[in-house]
């Protein structure tokens, strides 16, 4: 009798007892603008919502492309090309907020006699796809009446790409960080000039998710992006400059030649708090994004890309989400 009311005690207590929450999965790569998710790591903003969060820490692009592609992970930062090329790929990635930044941080670099109609047929070389490398390329090209199609593009990493630029195996590149400016100090090359507009447009970066299991409830979104905000927030912060610095040499020590970040004369010239929009233009940001996308989903037709999904809008964003945030947290553009 003992026996079985203890074994209905251990039953109740266990059916009683609150189910583990759920651990969600950001991917973090080597990239400055993505300060925000590596302070929300490092500061306890995500723990301090209530979530339980691990963040993966890449040092190939091309291996958090294909962890995206394989719906390895629960939140990324993308750029807003990257969203649009996922979304007509078949992804379930969804846009939860906009962001912007400097855009200096990484151009598309030519020959110093480079014209559009002189790269027709010769080799571009992309540090990876799902980019919106392919968004300059075109803008360029265009230039000379020709389209992205009339090159032929290359996946390589900065180092090998740099190489393969100064023995003109390569006749364009989409560099960043050190590999970018040697190229340019050394005369090699120039900066191939993009609307910059356009740069914005397809380079503004922000928090997507994806629902790799099953859908992301909404107050788990919204506690994402208060931690998201408050990282940001934490970052404009002069007090904080010093300790943001180390955060983020810590947190990219294996790859600071891909974060352009391996002196402190590099870390002083990219200013990389200054990368991040001022909290202040959130709201204006985050309420121009059916216009954003609107325009890369012409951009992307013009390009020739056939879009055999239907554009949904719905389906690649919702800021909403955001708005609810910022107007909680008294951001609401005045």
């Amino acid at each position: 009798m003992k026996i079985r009311c203890l074994i209905i005690l251990l039953v109740s207590s266990l059916l009683a007892a609150p189910a583990f929450a759920r651990q969600y999965t950001v991917g973090i790569i080597p990239y400055i603008p993505a300060g925000e998710f590596v302070v929300a790591d490092y500061k306890g903003f995500y723990q301090a919502e209530g979530l339980d969060v691990k963040s993966i820490y890449y040092t190939s692009t091309g291996d958090w492309v294909r962890a995206l592609a394989n719906n390895k992970l629960d939140f990324s930062g993308l750029w807003n090309a990257t969203q649009v090329d996922m979304y007509y790929r078949g992804s379930s990635a969804k846009r939860l907020a906009l962001m912007s930044y400097d855009s200096d941080d990484y151009k598309m670099v030519i020959p110093k006699d480079m014209t559009p109609k002189k790269l027709k047929g010769k080799n571009v070389a992309v540090f990876a796809d799902y980019f919106g490398t392919h968004w300059f390329i075109q803008n360029y090209m265009s230039q000379g009446g020709l389209t992205m199609r009339d090159v032929n593009i290359v996946e390589m990493n900065n180092l090998e790409g740099s190489k393969n630029f100064d023995i003109n195996r390569v006749s364009g590149m989409i560099f960043n960080g050190k590999y970018m400016n040697q190229s340019l100090k050394s005369g090699k090359g120039k900066l191939a000039p993009i609307d910059r507009e356009l740069y914005i447009a397809a380079t503004t970066g922000g928090p997507s998710y994806f629902e790799s299991e099953e859908k992301i409830p909404r107050d788990i979104l919204k506690k994402f992006l208060k931690a998201w905000v408050k990282s940001m927030i934490w970052i404009e912060d002069d007090k904080n400059a010093p300790e943001y610095k180390e955060i983020l040499h810590q947190a990219f020590k294996d790859s600071l030649d891909l974060a352009g970040i391996e002196s402190d004369a590099d870390y002083l010239a990219l200013n990389p708090r200054s990368m991040l929009i001022p909290t202040k233009d959130l709201y204006r940001v985050n309420s121009d994004t059916p216009k954003t996308f609107k325009t890369l989903n012409k951009i992307r037709r013009e390009i020739g890309y056939k879009n055999d999904r239907h554009y949904k809008p719905e389906d690649m964003y919702d800021t909403s989400i955001i708005i609810e945030v910022l107007n909680e947290l008294g951001l609401t553009q005045k």
